[in-house]
């Protein structure tokens, strides 16, 4: 393989970032929570690489001794999407016909307590961060989402872009009608 096209080892993997790096993390971090709350979603879609995995695995109830990491078992995800399925989620909502927003629900997104340290490829970044959604339709039809992602940024000519999430529910049992939010 040759190495012109692959990613530069980062001697830094690990490492917290600068202040310059954390502050436009954060910033990124921002403006796809104000993307997705205004229903701007083919810009969110923009803020992918091609290769994104966007995944929700389900919680699992283990013992503090069982150490294998949350999703790791087969077929334990709410959703595992690539870049085809999360434009294809989109462009499903352009058509008018999801029942489930349609009168459409208002969301806000809340995210918080953002680390991030440097990946073990040049160009990317380990992202944490906390988060907190609001979801509400109609009168009395609410749903509060609370928990963590673990992200990938990958620095691009265009800017930051998302190349990996995984969402962690700190709810054992969702009660949501459904998670057709993104999160």
């Amino acid at each position: 393989m040759s190495t012109a096209h692959a990613p530069q080892q980062n001697a830094r993997a690990g490492e917290p970032v600068d202040r310059d790096t954390h502050f436009a993390i954060e910033r990124f971090l921002i403006r796809e929570a104000r993307l997705l709350d205004q229903e701007r979603l083919h810009e969110w879609l923009a803020l992918l690489t091609p290769d994104i995995r966007y995944r929700l695995p389900v919680q699992e109830i283990r013992y503090r001794k069982d150490q294998k990491p949350i999703g790791s078992a087969t077929g334990t995800n709410i959703y595992d999407d690539d870049y085809r399925l999360l434009e294809m989620r989109v462009r499903r909502m352009d058509t008018g016909l999801v029942w489930f927003e349609d009168p459409k629900s208002t969301a806000r997104r809340l995210i918080t307590n953002i680390d991030a340290e440097w990946s073990a490829r040049e160009d990317e970044v380990d992202v944490y961060s906390t988060f907190l959604v609001y979801r509400n339709r109609r009168q009395r039809d609410e749903a509060w989402l609370v928990g963590c992602r673990e992200d990938r940024l990958r620095l691009t000519g265009a800017g930051w872009r998302l190349a990996e999430r995984t969402i962690l529910l700190d709810q054992r049992v969702v009660l949501d009608k459904n998670l057709h939010v993104f999160i």
